[in-house]
């Protein structure tokens, strides 16, 4: 292995096929596992952490994923804990209140994100396969798919009818472009700026690369106007909404068909997860679009 060093989102990734070797171990600095682990919750080092992780073979709550859930950059200890031989690993906080806490386990059982919320609010996330798959995945949960947008019925109508394409972009070098677009569309009740936007996000996401900021924009076909924006934060493997704005319009909404557009793009690119955050419903695109919602618990940080 030399100098080369294996990142944790990558590591977790590969390990449900990996044989990790000792030799590796070794290389990556993590320990051998001797002994039980302690019943009592205790804090190891992220790296110790981490090693622990992938030795156990354990795996994210829930299924989920979200950015900040990249532990080796964005904490620097975990809490472990084992009862009855469940094994939990867990950040002591979030990055910020609109993400849940890192978890990771040995149980299948479904359990609870955390999150620094002051109510249990749905954690909105989105499991991607394929863009058919996501397509019939929302004719199967309406009662009405001939209706319903987005479906595997209504999305060719919706598409020709919007006549309209995703462009997508990082936000450096974009920064005005985006403050001109989100200006135009932002809801009137909100009173903050496209410009007040971009910049809360960085200042909101801290550790974040700014290389993982991003635009994308649905921009009508015919005269080039932005329908709709959205900034978000992608790591290659998810990507997290983070703000939208939209023209609104009675049927087919164009925030809709941009965040169908996004998954059409992500699902190209092989992303796994797409997620809004921990958040109440704002409009209506959400319980639309994020067909695995997650409950959460509220729990102080430590």
């Amino acid at each position: 292995m030399g100098r080369v060093r294996k990142t944790f989102a990558s590591a977790h990734a590969s390990v449900a096929s990996t044989v990790w070797s000792a030799s590796l171990l070794h290389a990556l600095k993590w320990s051998p596992r001797t002994g039980a682990l302690s019943r009592r919750p205790r804090t190891l080092p992220v790296r110790e952490a981490i090693g622990l992780i992938v030795r156990e073979r354990l795996q994210p709550a829930c299924g989920a994923w979200h950015f900040s859930w990249d532990i080796e950059r964005f904490c620097e200890t975990m809490i472990v804990e084992e009862n009855d031989g469940r094994v939990d690993v867990y950040a002591p906080r979030a990055l910020n209140e609109w993400s849940p806490f890192a978890h990771f386990t040995s149980s299948a059982e479904a359990v609870a994100l955390r999150t620094a919320k002051t109510e249990p609010l749905p954690f909105w996330l989105l499991r991607l396969t394929t863009f058919d798959g996501y397509l019939q995945r929302c004719s199967s949960v309406s009662a009405r798919p001939r209706d319903h947008f987005p479906s595997r019925e209504t999305y060719s109508g919706a598409a020709a009818l919007l006549n309209c394409r995703l462009e997508h972009m990082t936000l450096q070098g974009n920064e005005a472009r985006f403050a001109r677009w989100y200006d135009t569309l932002k809801d009137p009740r909100y009173h903050h700026s496209g410009d007040a936007c971009w910049r809360g996000a960085i200042e909101n996401h801290p550790r974040v690369p700014y290389s993982w900021f991003t635009v994308s924009a649905l921009i009508h076909n015919a005269d080039g106007a932005c329908k709709a924006v959205q900034l978000a934060v992608s790591d290659g493997r998810s990507h997290s909404g983070v703000n939208i704005a939209a023209m609104r319009r009675s049927r087919y909404g164009y925030g809709v068909m941009l965040a169908v557009e996004e998954i059409k793009r992500l699902c190209a690119m092989g992303a796994t997860s797409f997620d809004c955050g921990v958040s109440g419903v704002y409009g209506d695109y959400k319980k639309k679009i994020f067909l695995d919602a997650l409950t959460t618990t509220v729990v102080r940080e430590q």
